[in-house]
């Protein structure tokens, strides 16, 4: 099957060459593909994946979040409608997105609550009943591949439930997209594995650098969870119970009180509750369950604080003595928050990949790939980096001395620097622009010093991404940035690491120019010295400190520049605001490596704009 022939667009640098090698190579390993942003890892993919789709092999094709399924599809769409192929895809959703029933609550229910919706009401749901009963699968197959919103909207007008709609329709697709959880999380996989063959399907882990942070089996409770127990369990009048919690309750606040704001320390489970205990949390567990059902059966949100509760310090107990299960408490809005906390992503992950034919690893930040590979548990495989696809003339790229956020805190006479210096930025940019932070810390001290009002003084917009930003209010601030990019005007400022550096999409002069301020190392708390010290007991000193400290900040700083060139064609200035990144440039992505200049931050005025000159 000669493949080329089928790639959807007007082939662009590397792109022919790529499909080849990973056809090829795909043949007798797994691959990890490194390519930068708008290199087109997608479409390439997926045309050299046709002739094992054509050998009656599947793709399963796994990304971060839920909200990232439809776009391998969306390219589907555009193969077979260009190709004129017959292959079938969907994107994938959990019960949360595709369960009707869940609309009736005036609140969004969580996945482990729609779960218990769907198994206490399935036998009674109209829905169920009418798929049970009228499902034709020839209805969504003649539409060709399907997003998750098309599988939903079409089984809503036919009065079926969406959701076993597209698990009956998982039987026949070639292409099935959905979240890292299903292929990575036993839990979860149970869900699908028997529905789709994982020996017979090639994996596709899309932006695989997330992998080394999936915490499988991490978990969160504050005391406000206890209070909360406390109240629930008032009602059954159980004083062992109440006096369990009370206890427990006194306990954090004797021992971890004293905590300040963003501070955490370690704490054994078992000095909140000994093996005495479990017959007690079981029986609490259950008290949870019914207060659960009652909940649900008088159309209210069938949550309980009391079952959380219980799981939590049961699963802690558990695993007390699990090597790379650490037990983290900490002071977060001014509420204490205990915190298991899963670090073996390479022990969990190693296992998954065997269940596979072949596994394909893809991300514009992928390397060192051999780094990479050995934090997942991936021993073989073959390496594919694409060489940088940017033209030199559309970038400027510069390294500021002078500039740096080392130290715990941010000194006035530092902080002034940058805002002076982000300053005239602003005002010779003249187009949409992001201040992307080493922390929220280190923006609001930002703005303490004065950032926001010359930006204002500048005639310029800023939009802020603040700390626990509800998933609506940040679509509106992406939305409205997005907007003013049609005037010049907007300043986005937000922390490396957080949604809009890595998760957001800026095609053309939505984005121009970035300015990173500091490098997002970690705070040095104790949950960061667990992890580094995890890893060197792993992989040895130098490289405990790679992986676990020095990597994910590299990384997190490679996906905030990444916003502003989206493709080829894109024309951007990007500002490394830090002299140490000199130090950490060859863990940057290579195009930054081959033309950063260096200069001192009172130059910044007389930097090249590659959409002015």
């Amino acid at each position: 099957m000669k493949v080329l022939q089928y790639f959807p667009y007007k082939p662009r640098r590397y792109q022919k060459e790529t499909i080849n090698l990973i056809y090829t190579r795909l043949k007798k390993s797994h691959l990890c593909l490194h390519a930068a942003t708008g290199f087109g890892k997608t479409p390439v993919i997926l045309t050299a994946l046709l002739p094992y789709l054509n050998a009656g092999y599947r793709v399963i094709w796994a990304v971060r979040t839920g909200n990232e399924t439809d776009r391998p599809i969306e390219e589907l769409k555009t193969l077979v409608s260009k190709s004129g192929l017959r292959i079938f895809g969907l994107s994938y959703r959990g019960k949360k997105d595709m369960c009707l029933l869940a609309r009736d609550f005036s609140e969004k229910l969580s996945y482990s609550e729609v779960s218990f919706l769907c198994s206490v009401k399935r036998k009674q749901c109209p829905y169920y009943k009418r798929f049970k009963k009228s499902f034709n699968p020839n209805l969504f197959f003649e539409k060709g591949p399907l997003t998750y919103t098309e599988i939903y909207e079409l089984s809503k007008k036919l009065d079926i439930c969406p959701y076993f709609v597209q698990r009956e329709l998982l039987k026949y697709a070639d292409v099935t997209s959905l979240s890292y959880n299903y292929v990575v999380d036993i839990r979860l996989e149970w869900s699908i594995r028997r529905l789709v063959n994982f020996k017979e399907s090639i994996l596709v882990v899309d932006e695989a650098h997330n992998l080394q942070n999936i915490e499988l089996g991490s978990d969160t409770i504050s005391l406000g969870t206890i209070e909360r127990s406390l109240k629930e369990i008032e009602k059954y009048e159980d004083e062992e119970i109440k006096n369990m919690l009370n206890g427990i309750y006194n306990v954090i606040i004797r021992e971890y009180g004293h905590l300040q704001e963003d501070e955490d320390s370690e704490f054994n489970p078992l000095d909140l509750v000994d093996y005495d205990y479990i017959p007690l949390l079981e029986k609490a567990l259950k008290i949870g369950e019914e207060i659960r059902l009652n909940m649900l059966n008088s159309g209210k949100r069938p949550r309980s604080s009391l079952y959380h509760f219980s799981q939590f310090m049961l699963n802690a107990v558990e695993n007390t003595d699990t090597k790379g299960i650490a037990f983290i408490v900490s002071r977060e809005n001014n509420n204490l928050y205990l915190h298991i906390w899963d670090m073996r992503s390479a022990e969990i992950l190693s296992e998954r990949w065997k269940h596979f034919r072949r596994c394909i690893f893809c991300s514009g930040t992928l390397e060192p790939i051999d780094a990479f590979a050995e934090t997942i548990g991936l021993n073989q495989y073959s390496k594919i980096s694409v060489p940088n696809i940017y033209a030199r003339e559309n970038v400027a790229i510069y390294l500021l001395e002078g500039l740096t956020t080392k130290g715990e805190e941010l000194k006035s006479d530092m902080a002034k620097k940058y805002v002076e210096t982000i300053r005239k930025f602003l005002k010779n940019i003249e187009s949409n622009t992001a201040i992307f932070t080493a922390s929220y810390r280190i923006q609001n001290e930002l703005i303490n010093f004065g950032l926001l009002s010359e930006i204002e003084k500048l005639g310029l917009q800023p939009f802020i991404e603040q700390k626990d930003l509800s998933g609506q209010s940040s679509r509106k601030i992406l939305q409205d940035f997005k907007r003013a990019s049609h005037k010049g005007i907007g300043v986005l400022i937000a922390p490396m690491g957080g949604r809009f550096a890595e998760g957001a999409d800026f095609p053309g002069e939505e984005l121009q120019a970035v300015f990173l301020v500091g490098i997002p190392f970690e705070k040095p708390t104790r949950k960061v010295q667990l992890y580094v010290d995890y890893y060197k007991e792993l992989y040895g000193d130098e490289k405990g400190i790679l992986y676990a400290y020095i990597l994910p900040a590299t990384r997190r700083a490679s996906q905030a520049l990444g916003r502003a060139i989206r493709s080829p064609d894109d024309k951007a200035v990007l500002v490394l605001g830090d002299e140490r990144y000199e130090k950490y440039k060859n863990l940057l992505p290579e195009y930054v490596e081959d033309w950063y200049i260096k200069i001192h931050y009172s130059m910044i005025e007389k930097i090249r704009i590659p959409w002015k000159n």
